[in-house]
């Protein structure tokens, strides 16, 4: 489930990624700022790099190590951030923009790999969602709303902490944990690679 509302003890808006979103964005975030260099590369990109690596580094462990819990952490688990101005929010809009337009090209060299094509319409149509929520939240009056998308049909995130993955329920005063989960998720996306490491 993705989640955004204003507000919040450090102002701003706060958003909650599922986990294959989070690094499809960053690793969109990471290349823009490679080419522009870190000082012009997206002001979010800096402040989001800490749950980056966090999240790339358990990613490529699990990857490695436990394909469930990879999957577990990509479907089901969230990142809790913050945007601290529109500014933020725009440049989150335009990289899932960016993103939405690389699913549409892999989408067409995926003609004819049936579950490839698959997956790849379920990250578009979740990333469109997602880039109208941000798109709502970028406007003047949108602080004032609450945005909701899913990770996986059915799914149900909890609230967790500022640029962390999401841990369960801080606000409703449910047990803290490392990770939230959202209810009826299965299976991986495909995993986006990061630009510097070789393809295997």
């Amino acid at each position: 489930m993705n989640d955004a509302s204003a507000g919040g003890r450090s102002g701003g808006t706060e958003l909650r990624l599922v986990v294959w979103q989070f690094v499809r964005i960053m690793v969109q975030l990471e290349n823009v700022s490679r080419v522009r260099g870190d000082k012009r590369g997206p002001s979010i990109y800096r402040e989001w790099r800490t749950a980056w690596v966090e999240v790339d580094r358990t990613l490529d462990r699990l990857g490695k190590t436990d394909a469930d819990a990879f999957s577990d952490l990509m479907m089901n688990q969230e990142v809790v951030l913050r945007c601290h101005d529109r500014t933020q929010i725009n440049e989150v809009t335009r990289t899932a923009e960016n993103v939405v337009a690389q699913l549409d090209e892999l989408l067409r060299d995926a003609r004819g790999d049936g579950q490839r094509e698959e997956d790849l319409k379920y990250e578009r149509r979740e990333m469109k969602a997602l880039v109208r929520q941000l798109r709502n939240l970028g406007r003047p009056s949108g602080g004032a709303h609450r945005a909701q998308g899913k990770g996986k049909p059915g799914g149900k995130g909890k609230p967790a902490g500022k640029g962390k993955p999401a841990a369960k329920g801080k606000p409703d005063g449910r047990k803290p944990a490392r990770l939230a989960r959202s209810a009826g998720s299965s299976g991986p996306p495909s995993r986006p690679r990061r630009a510097r490491k070789p393809k295997a």
